[in-house]
């Protein structure tokens, strides 16, 4: 195991950096997004400076307590680069090709063999013992598919009366795309396995218990940055429109809760 931690720690430290570097230039160097169109190059710097003074401080600290063999680490740790990877699956095939490419790709493929050693890392691990006390699987798995429920809604009534008019969708056509890659990421990816790992919760299964705090720490980081992307559109006065923070706000702020009323719950050592 103490291999396989040391090796998840080397990709995290790689992993920061490359996606410190990446953010830096996003957020502070103009011609990063100078393609994009004015929303998506705002949303892009909103979204970099979260990353920068968020996340990537999140990746190293949560590596350093993985040392110590903390099991709040491991999930917080997982939760953060699965964020990463999807976010990079965004960023590689959403953003125009520009100097940072390269990068792109490199975060992605360093966030997503991260991911799969940290998951193989939890996975063979009997995280059923690992609470004191009684988990809220009813209320945690209620609100996973609420918050799938809530974006399916967000989608598809974007999405369906594009298809019905044999149309494209606003936000594939507004920023020049062959198609959105949120889109992609969420109705594949996210949204299925929020509803999934709220079944296994309901059911008492192992894997629920893994993937919960998980996609908690996902959601957190995710409506943090969604507000930060909100934010900078109107800091660059590309809308006025703000109420969309107050949203992703109460979402962070309740998964958050959800998230610490797990975590609170778990023995602090393997």
């Amino acid at each position: 195991m103490k291999r396989q931690i040391n090796l998840i720690i080397t990709l995290t430290m790689l992993l920061s950096a490359s996606l410190a570097i990446v953010s830096i230039f996003g957020a502070f160097v103009p011609e990063t997004y100078e393609r994009e169109v004015d929303s998506m190059a705002a949303q892009g710097v909103g979204q970099d400076m979260v990353n920068l003074f968020l996340v990537v401080p999140i990746l190293v600290i949560s590596s350093l307590y993985l040392l110590k063999q903390s099991k709040i680490a491991a999930f917080i740790h997982a939760g953060t680069v699965f964020y990463v990877l999807y976010s990079f699956v965004i960023y590689s095939l959403g953003i125009h090709f520009n100097s940072l490419f390269l990068l792109y790709c490199l975060t992605l493929g360093l966030s997503l063999y991260t991911f799969i050693l940290s998951m193989y890392q939890l996975t063979g691990m009997n995280v059923m013992n690992w609470h004191d006390a009684k988990i809220p699987e009813k209320y945690m798995g209620t609100y996973l598919i609420f918050i799938a429920a809530l974006f399916y809604a967000l989608w598809l009534q974007e999405i369906i009366p594009a298809h019905l008019n044999n149309m494209i969708p606003k936000s594939v056509s507004d920023y020049n795309l062959l198609v959105n890659p949120v889109h992609v990421m969420d109705l594949s990816i996210v949204l299925p396995a929020l509803v999934i790992t709220a079944i296994l919760l309901f059911k008492k299964q192992r894997l629920g218990y893994i993937l919960t705090p998980i996609l908690f720490v996902f959601i957190v980081i995710l409506t943090i940055a969604l507000a930060g992307m909100v934010l900078m559109l109107k800091v660059r006065g590309v809308s006025e429109d703000i109420s969309l923070i107050f949203i992703f706000t109460i979402l962070a702020i309740i998964s958050m809760s959800f998230l610490i009323n797990f975590l609170n719950k778990i023995r602090k050592r393997y």
